[in-house]
């Protein structure tokens, strides 16, 4: 078998998506791809259900990669999508729309913070970490080294890879802990806020006036879904304020309602420098923007920070109708009740199985560790086949449930259910 065959899927009763699984693995580079075990080929999607080739409809508990957090086909985002889009270029690169002005003022007023004054377009969320970082090195230029929380995922490009993982080949990359609470029903540790402390005055000891920013997220998606103690962020950011350090926050998963409200940064009484929104803001259409101190923002000049797809006015229509459709709808209330929902049940799943070991979450964004990547590839395998959808294993062992924010409070119980079943299996 070839290199290039060896990686294809094949699952039985499906000759169509087969075909598709066939010909894609031959002609994309699987480098493209996130790995999951089913390879789920789709047909249409709308709300939170999604239909493969031979007619399986399927509870989406992933939202594309935490992205469609309006479901798929929202009657309402998609006639205001269509209202600030009409007769529009799908480009903007060299002049100015309207929508434009627009979508960054309505973005600015909803965090109805003080230091968000500003905004600076990107097209994925490692480019707009990167742009913050860029901000944040010019507004210091003297000041040479960053910090970055431990375990942190923040892309793979440049400076944005820099800051993920626990290493890093830029020297001037330093690291402190991010607290990593086992379970949701944990007791969190308290003197972990002292030994952060510590650990940031050393280095701010040992690199007096070199620290130029501070770099972490709300919650370790990548790394396992683990969510901190509600202290940690506004230690940080505390700190970061006391010391004119660029405290840099990337919301890019976590924003438009993920953990409950509208942003982490205003769930925890944050006020970071820089936000990275991305993922959510746009419910699928490709924008983020890094929002921010004017002051930060302003460092650039002509073209310095441009990039051929940033603040397309499609984005921007997608930004604007994302908007609407959390004014106009209970969406976050729903997301409280159906989290609620996915928490009791997934606490239920560990006590019912020895091999689902751990729970780790808020809102509608919630990881279920089972006891080896064996079991937890198993276990999308077998959520497959109940008709329920899920990527594949976060670390190796941790299965991501993030669902669509409209998912009702019943039909969450009804993923629960499909999950147990999965897990009988096994």
């Amino acid at each position: 078998m070839s290199q290039v065959e060896s990686h294809l899927i094949q699952i039985e009763g499906e000759a169509k998506s087969n075909i598709v699984r066939n010909r894609l693995g031959k002609l994309v580079s699987k480098g493209h791809k996130t790995y999951t075990p089913t390879q789920l080929v789709v047909d249409r999607a709308e709300g939170i259900w999604l239909w493969n080739l031979e007619g399986q409809k399927l509870m989406d508990f992933a939202s594309g990669v935490l992205v469609a957090n309006l479901g798929h086909q929202h009657a309402y985002f998609e006639e205001r999508f269509a209202f600030y889009a009409k007769g529009l270029p799908r480009n903007a690169y060299n002049v100015l729309t309207a929508v434009e002005v627009e979508a960054a003022s309505r973005l600015i007023d909803s965090f109805a913070l003080p230091k968000m004054e500003q905004i600076l377009w990107a097209a994925c969320g490692s480019a707009g970490i990167i742009k913050a970082m860029w901000a944040a090195q010019r507004y210091h230029p003297d000041r040479h080294l960053i910090l970055a929380t431990r375990y942190g995922f923040h892309g793979k490009k440049g400076l944005a890879g820099d800051v993920t993982g626990d290493k890093s080949q830029n020297p001037n990359v330093r690291w402190i802990d991010f607290p990593m609470v086992k379970d949701v029903r944990d007791k969190p540790n308290q003197t972990l806020k002292v030994k952060v402390l510590e650990q940031l005055n050393r280095l701010r000891e040992e690199y007096p006036n070199q620290i130029s920013m501070l770099v972490t997220e709300p919650y370790l998606g990548a790394k396992g879904s683990y969510h901190p103690p509600d202290w940690y962020l506004r230690t940080i950011n505390d700190w970061c304020n006391d010391h004119q350090v660029i405290f840099i926050l990337d919301e890019v998963q976590s924003c438009h309602g993920r953990t409950g409200e509208m942003y982490a940064t205003t769930k925890y009484g944050l006020d970071p420098d820089l936000v990275v929104c991305g993922k959510g803001i746009g419910n699928g259409e490709p924008i983020v923007a890094v929002v921010g101190r004017a002051d930060l923002l302003s460092t650039f000049d002509y073209g310095e920070a441009s990039d051929t797809f940033s603040g397309t006015p499609r984005g921007c229509a997608a930004t604007l109708a994302t908007l609407d459709t959390f004014e106009t709808f209970p969406i976050l209330d729903n997301c409280c009740q159906a989290g609620q929902v996915i928490e009791k049940g997934l606490c239920q799943l560990t006590d019912e199985f020895s091999f689902a070991t751990r729970v780790r979450g808020e809102g509608l964004v919630w990881g279920l560790e089972l006891e080896s990547d064996s079991i937890a590839n198993q276990l999308v395998l077998a959520c497959y086949q109940q008709g329920l959808h899920l990527i594949g294993p976060l670390a190796g062992n941790v299965l991501r449930i993030s669902p669509p924010l409209i998912i009702s409070p019943t039909e969450a119980e009804a993923g629960i259910g499909r999950m147990r079943r999965a897990l009988q299996q096994i």
